[in-house]
């Protein structure tokens, strides 16, 4: 009996040895690769396949945008599945740690390579896809490898890497399915290069190894926009056509039947597209098509119009800030409404997405534009306040009651049309909170809620503006911006027998309190019309400074300067605006040299014209710098005996026959003191402020404070 039971332990043991992971018996080798296999690799598998439709599913194409052929990895989305992947790791790990000697070791090591991808976790991603190269010993493994490496580089906008890995590949004999893979990474990547040309060229190579599905379908209609964009219409619309017949979604298969007819200018059935209450959440589409069609014949206005319907009728937040760029783009670039165009440039910053290749472009637009209303509203306040105060008082309190009646009426206007935006953002709040339970990621709740949260922003200032967090915020305007007619136009409506008393708004205490309030504006004293005449300089000058190095528009800066030298003679910016009318005036050598001439004769010594020297003279020879050097000891001595004639005579020499000198701050400074002891302390005061304005790099600037604060107390 014991010998029968040490033989079945020694026949157990043998077993057991002979299954060992680093054992190359035919019988170790099935026992791993059955354990490997249906213990590991299958659930790997399937959870791929789960995360992988998951992410599908969840994405938001924007088909008015042009569309990836392949969906970027994005490591937000990526939470969404993150117990997929981190299954997917676990159990592929299961065979590189208990079965070595498996034939699936090779894309168990691919499954965690593509896991790690989807994580973007792109460090160990591409040293996984690395070691599967160096180490496989299957050839469709090895290639798989490659192909998840070159897409980690492309992802990271690695491009010149990427394709030194295609290179890899395009030597290898590749099965159907990397063939598939192989050739849609690398469309992709020239996608993103913008080689349109390439990339079709390579779709229609991939195409044939693709399932009729929705990511076929996605990737035909990707391929009809490149098209599109070569201005090869037939293709295009063989593209489009064909996206129908790969089982598209219902979104994706109208916009590709959409496009098909601007493409081949079928816009007869618009209006009946409109009216089919399937298309009810596309109807933004439809007006953006009919635009684009508008202006395909030239008629800008009716585009707009249409384009504003677009806006209005949006479901999608994601296609509205495009809706809002075109718009602003349309306002800017053809109709020169820059107000306009600021507001939608407003609108379309709060919506689009950070990563958007377009969001820095709108930004800068965003900024440049806000200082272009801000300068111009100040401009237009004051001249519509200035006319105000040359009314009569009758005239004056209709005007100032219509003001306020149109104001609240705009106000109202506005919160209705502010209303139908929250509404709408309520819609996709309520149809988004299906997905709550579904999705951990989701919120419902308001506050944690960005979407929401910026709708709700994005809602309140389309009304309100931008209003500081106090009591009585509604009460009236804290940026001292009104919107006033043009008092001719208030005339003649008053001539029409338009009385406002017949108005349906009544007039209470609060209107005459915000009549009152507007009055109080009103420069009617000689004190204030200086001041406001000063607030509208100073808005005009930094308007063609606008102009100049904001908007890069340097025809309107000319103009704009001209006429504030026209407006503003001896201003104090003068000196300024025709140096910057000298460098605007670099290709029209005559109006270079009177603006020059001008700045030369009536302000020879201001840093300008010292400035514009500099910039038509050489660098001084160590020699004339050693002479600038002995001039300025000579002056400074002549100051320190209170010989101020002399030292003004060698100051002027300095500067004058010395332009460029690495010692020009110090001339300036000691001609500011000369001012102290020739001229008036506001002379003096002006002075050292220019020369903090003018030299903010000098060693002098702090000697320059002190003495300019001092000034000022006395």
């Amino acid at each position: 009996m014991n010998k029968k039971y040490f033989l079945y332990i020694a026949i157990i043991c043998g077993i057991l040895l002979g299954c060992s992971q680093y054992s190359s018996s035919p019988l170790s080798v099935g026992f791993h690769n059955v354990n490997a296999k249906y213990n590991a690799l299958i659930q790997a598998n399937v959870k791929m396949q789960e995360a992988e439709k998951i992410l599908f599913e969840a994405h938001k194409d924007n088909y008015s945008q042009q569309l990836p052929i392949l969906i970027p990895i994005d490591s937000n989305s990526a939470g969404s599945v993150s117990e997929q992947l981190t299954s997917i790791i676990k159990k592929a790990s299961l065979v590189a740690e208990r079965h070595q000697n498996s034939k699936w070791l090779d894309d168990a090591y691919v499954l965690i390579g593509k896991a790690r991808l989807m994580k973007a976790d792109y460090k160990n991603a591409i040293e996984t896809f690395k070691y599967v190269n160096t180490n496989a010993t299957s050839d469709k493994a090895r290639d798989a490898a490659l192909i998840g490496l070159m897409r980690a580089y492309v992802e990271q906008g690695e491009y010149q890497t990427a394709l030194r890995v295609a290179e890899l590949l395009r030597e290898e004999p590749l099965d159907k399915e990397n063939t598939r893979d192989f050739y849609l990474t690398k469309a992709y990547l020239h996608q993103l290069k913008g080689e349109y040309e390439t990339s079709v060229a390579i779709i229609e190579e991939a195409l044939p190894y693709m399932k009729k599905n929705e990511q076929k379908a996605r990737v035909l209609y990707a391929a009809g926009q490149m098209y599109e964009g070569l201005d090869e219409k037939d293709a295009a619309s063989e593209m489009y056509l064909a996206v129908n017949k790969s089982r598209p979604s219902y979104d994706l298969g109208f916009y590709a039947k959409l496009n098909n007819a601007l493409v081949l200018g079928q816009t007869e059935g618009f209006e009946k597209l409109l009216k089919d209450s399937k298309n009810k959440d596309l109807q933004d589409k439809i007006y953006e098509a009919m635009s684009m069609v508008e202006m395909r014949k030239g008629n800008s206005k009716d585009g707009v119009k249409l384009l504003q319907a677009s806006a209005r009728n949006s479901q999608n937040l994601q296609q509205l800030p495009y809706t809002f760029l075109k718009l602003a783009d349309l306002y800017y670039n053809k109709m020169g409404n820059y107000e306009l165009a600021a507001a939608y440039y407003d609108s379309t910053a709060s919506l689009l997405p950070p990563q958007d290749p377009a969001y820095k472009r709108v930004l800068e637009k965003q900024r440049s534009l806000g200082d272009f209303v801000k300068q111009f509203t100040i401009i237009k306040t004051e001249d519509s306040l200035q006319k105000l105060a040359k009314m009569n008082p009758a005239q004056l309190d209709k005007v100032l009651e219509k003001i306020v009646l149109d104001r609240k009426a705009k106000q109202q206007a506005d919160l209705r049309k502010a209303q139908e935006v929250v509404n709408r953002g309520i819609q996709q709040q309520v149809k988004s909170n299906t997905d709550v339970f579904t999705d951990p990621n989701k919120t419902s709740w308001y506050f944690t809620n960005p979407i929401a949260q910026q709708q709700g922003k994005t809602s309140f200032t389309t009304v309100w503006g931008t209003r500081t967090l106090e009591d009585n915020w509604r009460r009236k305007s804290k940026d001292n911006v009104m919107s006033f007619d043009s008092p001719a136009n208030n005339t003649q409506a008053n001539n029409n027998n338009t009385s406002l008393r017949n108005l349906s708004v009544p007039q209470d205490s609060e209107n005459k309190a915000d009549i009152t309030e507007l009055k109080a504006k009103i420069p009617f004293s000689a004190e204030a019309l200086v001041a406001s005449q000063k607030r509208k300089e100073e808005a005009s000058f930094e308007l063609g400074k606008v102009y100049k190095f904001k908007l890069n528009e340097p025809r309107n800066a000319v103009i704009t300067f001209e006429h504030f030298l026209s407006d503003y003679p001896k201003s104090s910016h003068e000196p300024e605006a025709l140096y910057l009318l000298c460098l605007l005036n670099e290709d029209n050598p005559a109006g270079k040299e009177t603006y020059r001439k001008r700045l030369m004769k009536d302000y020879e010594d201001s840093y300008f014209a010292r400035l514009l020297n500099r910039n038509t003279n050489e660098t001084l020879t160590t020699g004339k710098e050693s002479e600038a050097q002995k001039l300025y000891a000579e002056a400074y001595d002549y100051y320190t005996q209170n010989n101020f004639t002399d030292a003004q005579t060698f100051v002027d020499t300095g500067l004058k026959q010395y332009p460029n000198s690495q010692i020009e701050d110090k001339f300036v400074f000691l001609k500011t003191m000369l001012l102290a002891k020739t001229q008036s302390s506001e002379v003096y005061q002006k002075a050292l402020k220019n020369f903090i304005t003018d030299y903010p790099k000098s060693q002098l600037i702090a000697m320059a404070k002190e003495r300019l604060q001092a000034a000022e107390k006395k």
